[in-house]
């Protein structure tokens, strides 16, 4: 595969679109929302600037950046899920890693197969690692695995966000534009540690199962 359709290839894996289950997860803005402090107290672009991305570029993206280059993935995959600060948290990644893996695999992607075998306690699955295990496959390099996993998490807030009904399409663009802008730089710059603080969309997390309706698996 040359490296313009393995490019497009990634790409496809983080559209909003593919069966990756981000689909269903909303970083805690479904509570946020339902309880009135997203729009009223923080504003949805501060959730997203102050919260969710740092929240990646700090604990997801070390844990991409270290299984691209590791010998032994699922080293980090057990790693990744030590760190991981919350049940719900860890429980969301591992759901959209293993819908991940399985698409495709399911597609026929390379290594993705033999990795999928392996899930349990000692490959547990996390998304981060599987995006890492797929640009592997792909031969893609750090900085195009890092811009689909970012374009990823933007368009699945921006997308959870229009259909709970906070913002409209061209906002969502707005906001997306505005993150592209201010983020693009810092993927330059690997993390040194993972770091997971993201105190309000945690809690949020935590607190999703008191809502009586749902549009989000968490």
């Amino acid at each position: 595969m040359g490296r313009t359709a393995a490019l497009l290839t990634m790409l496809q894996t983080g559209d909003s679109a593919f069966p990756s289950g981000a689909f269903a997860f909303s970083n805690g803005l479904e509570t946020l929302v339902a309880e009135g402090v997203v729009p009223a107290q923080i504003p949805l672009d501060g959730l997203l600037f102050d919260q969710i991305v740092p929240r990646w570029l700090e604990f997801d993206r070390f844990y991409l950046l270290a299984a691209l280059q590791a010998k032994h993935v699922a080293a980090v995959d057990r790693d990744c899920h030590l760190h991981q600060s919350l049940p719900e948290l860890a429980a969301a990644s591992q759901r959209m890693g293993r819908a991940l893996l399985t698409s495709h695999a399911r597609i026929g992607t390379a290594q993705t197969a033999p990795y999928l075998a392996q899930l349990g306690p000692q490959a547990p699955g996390h998304a981060a690692v599987v995006q890492a295990l797929v640009a592997r496959a792909l031969e893609l390099g750090p900085e195009e695995a890092q811009a689909v996993a970012f374009h990823g998490l933007l368009t699945g807030f921006a997308s959870a966000a229009v259909r709970l009904g906070k913002i409209g399409a061209i906002s969502a663009q707005r906001i997306l534009r505005r993150a592209i802008a201010h983020y693009a730089h810092g993927l330059a710059v690997p993390p040194a540690a993972p770091s997971a603080f993201a105190p309000i969309a945690d809690i949020a997390t935590q607190r999703r199962d008191s809502s009586a309706v749902n549009l989000f698996a968490t």
